[in-house]
């Protein structure tokens, strides 16, 4: 029984938009230019902390690496259930977690630690959130088809 493409679509979909935030992120520190903040101000103190460094790499660069990695799990899940012989809605999960996580802890040193938000880190900290949700979803989804194949 196959199950709703959606969830994986919509996970596409927002890894893209947060490969984009973090794209933009990376450019603005190689670059050194300053940061355009639509709405706070706080992207600078944030992404100038010594927070905005994890193992020594920016953690916009991490953040294009996870959304890239994402992003070609869920386009692939759109053909594909399995990859490698492992399940692509458990990859998805599992990738979502971590974004989930890594949103959140940056979330919690964004306000209580730095005592400033960055507007794109908050866009990221939801897509993280948006992301989640859905590859719970598919998850739930591909499980419940499992299901319904043994029986």
């Amino acid at each position: 029984m196959q199950h709703s493409p959606y969830p994986r679509m919509a996970i596409a979909l927002m890894a893209l938009l947060g490969l984009l935030d973090a794209a933009y992120l990376s450019i603005e520190r190689i670059s050194g230019g300053a940061l355009v903040c639509p709405v706070g101000g706080g992207c600078e103190a944030v992404q100038s902390s010594a927070y905005a460094v994890q193992l020594g790499v920016p953690v916009a660069f991490i953040g294009v690496a996870g959304y890239a990695a994402l992003l070609l799990a869920a386009l692939v899940a759109l053909n594909a259930d399995t990859i490698a012989g492992l399940s692509l809605a458990d990859i998805l999960l599992a990738l979502g977690s971590i974004a989930l996580l890594a949103g959140l802890y940056f979330s919690y040193l964004q306000v209580a630690v730095i005592g400033a938000i960055c507007f794109w880190c908050v866009v990221a900290a939801l897509l993280d959130l948006g992301i989640w949700l859905a590859a719970l979803q598919n998850w739930r989804a591909s499980r419940r088809a499992q299901a319904d194949a043994t029986h």
